[in-house]
């Protein structure tokens, strides 16, 4: 996608996010505190960008076809959208005409900025040899910054819910776009890392790293996160999760939670469909930070590979800006109806929330009443 009108820019950790592009900054304002799994996202600063008057602009289509986008036909189209979407606003339009085309669009970006207010976005968009308005505003996050599914919990389940819950997390990637970590570049990184002996640590360390790091690769962590992404047990899924008889408090509560989540398994438009760039560069210095890199399934939210993900992800938001779900509308002389966004991506994330902590939390104190019962057998062998 080719654009133009737009200014260039030069789940344990805290993110840091650079000051010096607030024009390009997603999450601004945001408090740096560390809450384990849970940290604050900030309010979008809400901002529209002005095209700079070009008499032309050339771009070339797939078969090697030079366009010029700077046109009277191209003009008229983004005037009659602009008409048109005023009449649907029941507002009077005024829009005074440059003496080139290239004038009049850049004047009738900042007329439809006006027109639309504060609280929506506008950006002009290249749609093959055409330009067109596309309105977009984003969405509210939730209360977590990097939405990681852990598998973890899966192992200690008994046969029947695990298949229950392999399927359920398998469906809920292919409806959403959601991948696991195993082929992420960040991954390798991870790995490296990983491999590298740091002559610091203790041998027991060192053999349980190299554990882990065998177990990602090519061992049981691998299996099951390729397992999530392929396996699907059960055709009806609801009907499974009914007829299931929760052994315990915590099966419940999986239980509960699935349940309340069977409908993000077949949205209409998958969380990752919102991950439009709205500061889209053909040839960035650094690519953006996809919403693949802050959803996504992984093993454990505490293991060292989960932490260099997370460090890589501090270190490279850095110098870029975060994607985050936004509401897209394209105008044309013959758009119906106004600007409209459903709450898909505000319900996902709160439901998101509740799976995790309950995944992860229920890991955290099973890890706690394990390390209390090593420490008494301990005590108790003591002389």
């Amino acid at each position: 996608m080719c654009t133009i009108g737009r200014i260039s820019g030069g789940t344990a950790r805290e993110t840091h996010h650079r000051r010096d592009r607030k024009e390009r900054t997603l999450r601004d304002g945001q408090e740096r505190t560390d809450c384990g799994t849970q940290r604050c996202r900030s309010s979008f600063l809400n901002a529209t960008f002005t095209p700079r008057f070009m008499k032309e602009l050339y771009v070339e289509d797939c078969h090697g076809k030079v366009h010029n986008l700077i046109t009277q036909e191209n003009y008229e189209f983004l005037r009659d959208s602009f008409f048109r979407y005023a009449s649907l606003m029941k507002k009077e339009a005024v829009h005074t005409p440059g003496h080139t085309p290239g004038e009049g669009i850049a004047r009738l970006h900042e007329e439809m900025c006006n027109l639309v207010g504060n609280d929506m976005n506008v950006n002009i968009e290249r749609d093959g040899e055409r330009l067109l308005f596309r309105l977009w505003k984003c969405h509210g996050w939730g209360e977590f910054i990097l939405y990681y599914f852990p598998t973890k919990f899966i192992e200690r389940l008994g046969p029947e819910l695990r298949r229950i819950s392999v399927t359920f997390i398998h469906n809920l990637m292919r409806a959403n776009g959601i991948n696991t970590v195993l082929d992420e570049d960040d991954m390798d990184y991870a790995l490296t890392l990983m491999s590298e002996d740091d002559s610091g640590e203790t041998a027991s360390d060192r053999k349980k790293r190299r554990r882990l790091l065998h177990s990602y690769e090519e061992g049981r962590i691998r299996a099951l996160l390729r397992r999530v992404e392929r396996k699907s047990y059960y055709k009806n899924l609801p009907k499974a999760i009914d007829r299931y008889k929760p052994k315990d408090g915590y099966e419940q509560s999986l239980l509960s939670v699935m349940k309340e989540g069977l409908e993000f398994l077949t949205p209409e438009h998958g969380i990752m469909e919102y991950g439009y760039d709205p500061f889209y560069e053909e040839e960035p210095d650094f690519l953006p930070m996809y919403l693949s890199k802050q959803i996504r399934v992984i093993y454990d939210c505490t293991d060292m590979i989960t932490e260099y993900l997370t460090d890589y992800y501090n270190s490279y938001s850095q110098e870029t800006y975060d994607i985050i779900p936004v509401t897209t509308c394209d105008l044309s002389p013959e758009t119906e109806e106004l600007f409209r966004m459903d709450d898909y991506p505000e319900r996902f994330f709160k439901w998101a929330e509740k799976f995790i902590n309950i995944t992860v939390y229920t890991n955290l104190n099973e890890n706690d009443r394990q390390q209390r019962t090593d420490q008494k057998d301990q005590d108790d062998a003591q002389p």
